[in-house]
């Protein structure tokens, strides 16, 4: 929980960052010429006087100049990558026994005992191949000015960086906003999703003091998720103040590592991409949302969640974090795929399942313009818990990145390896099923909703 809060700061500090404002300045002066022109003729004159008598016509002639200042503002993205969560699961040579991070560093990530989700299964960490892990919070790139403006060269920060060689929390090197890495990309693809491998280096110097190098390959960004690969070392002392301590107990940590990852809510943009407006932002997704929170009422009478006495109209929650949905250029073009990073589903108190990177197939019908929507779908979730959610969810767009809705559908699965220690303090002794109806009602506080429309026009105009 604590590191969502403080992704949750950082992302709202750091939005702040992510857009460069420039300015037109006009001076503005408007001329005007206006001639009028009077006859007054006597009374009974059918014509105007001759040369004999003066001529009643005078004209009068006026001249009008107005200036004023006016600012033209435009909006421009400044970021080259802006991130949310990044994981990789760690090849690193320990001989001791691994935290089981899994492949992408998030499959067996309940698993593992040297973390704070350690008591929400009951399997036991595995010592597999994958025994380190690499964990970020809130990475961020900007573009580095410097070889006489050479490109691709960026200089980015980290919120949390954690790098585990093994099992052993004393071979953990964490970093907490004081660490700087410089990068430099080489392209192989240079259009969404792009291609890319980024050489880097990076020191840390709080509260691990570490020196980590090697190189990433990157594939993405694709609705903020990217995949990656993973090759380095990563050198130095648990804490700044051995750098200064000899003996013994200078505690040395150094882990060679090779592994793969995943991030979400992980934006890449090229250099080329920042000199052009926001309005011009090519979007990959025809959804993004941070996070989704619906209330449900199962139908089938489980205990409520909460644990409240008595019967209450809501019995369970969905939580979503991470999401993407991505345009399929099938029939109509309405279909959408996507995945959600993580997905905590409820219907009841021991009806409680847990899912990591869930596939999700649906379709999208607009009933009112843009601003009503109904969108069936069919969802399959595979690890830690194992069930399928069939559903529509009918959703109005605020479109000030804020949706409203209900949702309606049917969940039939198990809770798995999935031990509920989140609400339930015991958990569940062993795994529930569930098969139930469901109703409820959504709310997602940022969620950006884009049309197939939208996303196919924009790529066809892309040109840099």
């Amino acid at each position: 929980m604590k590191y969502i809060l403080i992704l949750t700061f950082f992302s709202a500090f750091l939005s702040g960052c992510v857009t460069r404002y420039e300015y037109d300045n006009y001076t503005i002066t408007v001329r005007d010429s206006v001639i009028r022109e009077y006859v007054r003729n006597a009374p009974g004159a059918g014509e105007e006087n001759g040369t004999v008598y003066p001529s009643s016509r005078t004209t009068r002639q006026t001249r009008e100049s107005l200036s004023y200042d006016s600012t033209y503002e435009r909006h421009y993205p400044d970021f080259l990558r802006y991130g949310g969560i990044e994981i990789a699961g760690l090849i690193t040579g320990s001989s001791n026994p691994g935290l089981g991070a899994g492949l992408l560093g998030v499959y067996t990530l309940i698993d593992s005992s040297h973390n704070p989700f350690n008591t929400l299964s009951a399997r036991t960490p595995q010592n597999s191949i994958f025994k380190g892990r690499l964990f970020r919070l809130a990475p961020i790139e900007y573009q580095l000015h410097w070889f006489n403006e050479a490109p691709d060269w960026t200089i980015g920060w980290n919120a949390l960086e954690i790098i585990s060689k093994d099992n052993d929390a004393s071979n953990t090197l964490y970093s907490i906003l004081g660490n700087v890495y410089l990068r430099k990309r080489f392209w192989f693809r240079e259009r969404p999703p792009y291609l890319f491998a980024s050489p880097f280096f990076g020191v840390s110097l709080l509260p691990s003091f570490f020196v980590n190098l090697g190189s990433e390959l990157t594939l993405g960004s694709f609705g903020g998720f990217n995949l990656r690969a993973y090759a380095g070392l990563a050198t130095g002392f648990a804490t700044i103040k051995d750098v200064f301590t000899t003996g013994q107990s200078a505690r040395s940590i150094t882990t060679p590592y090779f592994g793969f990852g995943v991030s979400a809510l992980d934006f890449i943009n090229k250099v080329s991409e920042t000199q052009h407006e926001w309005k011009d932002y090519l979007h990959s997704a025809v959804e993004v949302s941070v996070v989704d929170f619906d209330l449900l009422d199962a139908f089938s009478n489980y205990p409520n969640l909460f644990k409240i006495p008595g019967t209450i109209p809501i019995t369970g929650m969905n939580i979503q974090f991470a999401t993407a949905h991505f345009p399929l250029d099938i029939w109509d073009g309405k279909f959408w795929a996507g995945t959600s990073f993580f997905k905590f589903f409820a219907l009841g108190y021991n009806q409680t399942v847990l899912s990591v990177l869930p596939l999700r197939v649906g379709y999208r019908q607009y009933l009112i313009a843009e601003d009503l929507t109904l969108e069936p779908f069919v969802e399959a979730n595979y690890y830690p818990s194992s069930f399928v959610n069939l559903g529509a969810r009918l959703r109005l767009n605020t479109f000030h990145d804020m949706t409203l809705g209900l949702i309606f559908g049917y969940a039939n699965g198990t809770t798995g390896a999935f031990y509920n220690k989140v609400f339930i303090s015991q958990g569940s002794p062993t795994p529930a099923n569930i098969a139930s109806f469901y109703f409820g009602i959504s709310f997602s506080p940022k969620d950006r909703l884009n049309t197939p429309e939208l996303v196919k026009a924009l790529e066809k105009l892309v040109t840099w």
